[in-house]
């Protein structure tokens, strides 16, 4: 009988056919207990392999984790610390101000923060020049200031003719900038002159 060309003939070695069966066929596996779980070459390389990888990733995100950190608390410290540097830790609430505006026009006094938009500024004096009637008429140009600084005189908020409070609320908008005064300069003597009776 021909089995065909995918059929081979069995060898009728006899050393062959009288091997002994495999040793771990013969035996029979030991009872285990219930909660035992087999051990196999995998799964005790798997946690080896698990903490390399866990290592790996903290090795990477603890960094990333820590200079995040830094820099919201480095916003945080700096909102924190501009909040406290504003308007008012600028002025020198013991001296005078002198206010200039986009305007032109200068006033002195005791400047203070209103809120966010706004400042305040009371005890209002401010300058005016003095022409005789000579200037006036030589004077081709009536915003033009005399040269002559003798001729300009501190005049108080509130001795004009409508009478105004002494107190102005200004918007930081029309506010160019201001200075503080110090107290032995002519404005500040002028305006402690001008308070004596």
């Amino acid at each position: 009988m021909d089995g065909g060309p995918f059929r081979v003939p069995r060898p009728t070695d006899r050393r062959v056919a009288s091997r002994p069966e495999p040793t771990h066929r013969q035996q029979a596996e030991e009872p285990r207990s219930v909660n035992e779980t087999p051990k196999t070459v995998h799964q005790a390389a798997t946690p080896r392999h698990a903490m390399r990888e866990e290592r790996s990733v903290r090795r990477f995100v603890l960094p990333i984790i820590i200079a995040v950190v830094l820099v919201i608390l480095g916003v945080v410290g700096w909102f924190a610390w501009s909040k406290t540097q504003t308007v008012a830790t600028a002025i020198d609430s013991s001296k005078y101000q002198a206010v200039f505006f986009t305007n032109g026009q200068v006033y002195f006094g005791k400047l203070q923060s209103f809120n966010n938009e706004y400042m305040k500024l009371t005890d209002i004096y401010y300058l005016q020049s003095q022409q005789s009637t000579e200037e006036a008429k030589d004077s081709k140009n009536p915003q033009q200031t005399s040269n002559d600084q003798g001729n300009v005189q501190l005049i108080k908020l509130g001795d004009e003719i409508h009478g105004p409070e002494d107190e102005m609320i200004l918007s930081k908008d029309q506010v160019l900038f201001y200075e503080n005064l110090k107290t032995d300069g002519k404005v500040a003597q002028s305006i402690e002159k001008y308070k004596k009776p």
